[in-house]
């Protein structure tokens, strides 16, 4: 969700529309999600790695449910839904073939979609009202440390430039065993990820070579087969 990670530029109509037309990205934002409101998320909203589970951050959800934290003119499922749809979108976004590759850059358009669902409700021109009844929720949300994190959490939006929070997050999804906060982040340049040089699928750490995109044994979320990075080990 948008003031969940104030980082990022958010994109237009325009160039969400193009990122989610590119190769097999429409068909990655077209699969349905599970809603999973049990956990603690600091920032707010989260997912999976494999992206089939959404997640929103439990004491703010009952937050939202009350009424303790509400938007004029949304229902309380119309704000979920928001930013259900803000999760969803970033990770078809990052996961998909496309020129994105990291989350900061897949937030922008996240929040793009997020803001055009937020205007269907409220109207056109709504989203900084929006914006400022929600800041103060999810900085709350940011400063709890989280309990029971969820172990499959996708960690991106934690390990792409971390500022100093972020790193004592990351410390506490390791010592409660959230498997992808033990990776690299893609933006890392020690990590190189992108286009160009050996494909990931022929890497010993891709770990699903049979699959489009699988998770990598070092670096964060899912990896896409025709990716590279600087720490590629041939496969035997």
């Amino acid at each position: 969700m948008s003031t969940g990670h104030l980082r990022g530029e958010v994109k237009t109509p325009q160039e969400l529309y193009l990122v989610l037309g590119e190769a097999d990205t429409s068909d990655l934002y077209a699969k349905s999600v599970k809603l999973d409101t049990s956990h603690d998320i600091p920032y707010a909203g989260g997912v999976s790695v494999d992206g089939k589970t959404v997640y929103i951050d439990r004491t703010l959800y009952t937050e939202v449910m009350s009424g303790k934290v509400k938007v004029r003119g949304m229902s309380p499922r119309q704000l979920i839904a928001c930013w259900v749809e803000h999760e969803h979108t970033e990770k078809a976004i990052d996961d998909g073939d496309n020129p994105v590759d990291n989350y900061l850059a897949a937030h922008g358009f996240a929040t793009a979609k997020e803001h055009e669902s937020v205007e269907v409700v409220l109207g056109k021109g709504k989203t900084a009202t929006y914006e400022e009844q929600i800041d103060k929720a999810l900085k709350r949300c940011m400063a709890r440390d989280p309990v029971d994190p969820p172990k499959d959490l996708w960690c991106g939006p934690y390990l792409d430039n971390p500022e100093p929070r972020d790193l004592e997050l990351i410390r506490i999804f390791k010592a409660k065993g959230v498997k992808d906060a033990f990776k690299h982040s893609k933006a890392d340049p020690k990590i190189g990820y992108g286009m160009g040089g050996r494909d990931c699928d022929d890497c010993a750490m891709y770990m699903n070579p049979d699959k489009e995109s699988s998770e990598c044994e070092i670096v964060c979320g899912l990896v896409r087969w025709n990716r590279n990075c600087l720490k590629w080990v041939e496969r035997r």
